[in-house]
Order: C-alpha cells, then structure tokens, then sequence
C-alpha cells in the first residue's frame, strides 16, 4: 500500500469514523458520506509548521516531497497550507478593496467584526472611483 492512502488502519493520518447525516443527500436521493477531519500527527504537524515558516507557498515539487515523506496526499497537505495562510490573515485583520466596498454597501457579511471608521472611509473612497 502507498504511504498516501488513508484507509489503511493503524496509519497517519488518523481519522474519525464517517457519519451519516440524514439531512445531506446526493441528487439520486442516497446520503452523501462526508470525509473525516484528518488528525495530523504530531510530528506531522511540526513539519508542516516547519516547511510553512520557510515558504508560505509550495512548488508541485514540494508539494509531492511532502507528501511521500509524510504520508498524506497532496490535497491534504495543499488543503493544510491554504487553511494556515487565511488563519493568519484572519487574524491580521487584512481585508481587500472589493470586501471593503462591498461591506459599505451591505453586500458583504462575511465579517464578525463592524467596520472601522478609517475601514469605511476607504469604503466610501473606492465607491467614488
């Protein structure tokens, strides 16, 4: 077996057992199974932190190293990447142009937090242009 394949038992990623939801259902009426959250290992985790402080962003090349050194897939680990960069930009509190135009218009409800006076002054600037 490949070093990416998740079923195996016994393997990293561990993962929780798939449930069933009556309510999500497929276009022939069957219930979609969703897949599990993978539980990264630690050591996992550490490289992936590691390689993350290094570059924000990773080659195919990377990407595949990662993958057979670490045992997941690529998407997990392409999926692990992208998650960390909008966490941190979250947490910055970075919003774009568009978002900011669209929040001065009401069009946008994304954020939990109202906007700033300085936010919406740049709002209001952009809607003029």
């Amino acid at each position: 077996m490949s070093k990416g394949n998740d079923e195996s038992p016994g393997r990293s990623p561990r993962t929780r057992r798939v449930k069933r939801s009556s309510e999500t259902r497929t276009t022939s009426g069957t219930p979609e199974e969703k897949r599990p959250r993978t539980a990264f290992s630690g050591e996992q985790l550490s490289r992936l932190k590691r390689e993350f402080a290094e570059n924000r962003y990773l080659t195919e090349r990377r990407r595949q190293q990662l993958s057979r050194d670490l045992g997941l897939n690529e998407a997990q680990i392409k999926i692990w990447f992208q998650n960390k960069r909008a966490k941190i930009k979250k947490a910055s509190g970075q919003k774009n142009p568009l978002a900011l135009q669209l929040m001065a218009q009401g069009l946008y409800n994304h954020s939990t937090v109202p906007l700033t006076k300085e936010e919406e002054e740049q709002a209001a600037e952009l809607q003029t242009k």
